[in-house]
């Protein structure tokens, strides 16, 4: 599984995450900075798996 942070048109930042296989497994609410989408995706690795990668698409 990974996460990979992407820039909505808007201007705010979102993050998807998706399975080993490529397959979009969730999509998260828009964040108003970056910092706010990642530290919403170290909660996440965290509680599931801290060995997650992050991606950065912005």
């Amino acid at each position: 599984m990974f996460f990979s942070i992407r820039k909505a048109s808007n201007g705010q930042y979102y993050f998807v995450i998706r399975s080993s296989n490529n397959e979009i497994v969730a999509t998260s609410e828009t964040y108003l900075t970056k910092y706010s989408a990642e530290k919403t995706i170290e909660s996440i690795k965290n509680g599931i798996s801290p060995s997650s990668i992050v991606i950065d698409m912005t």
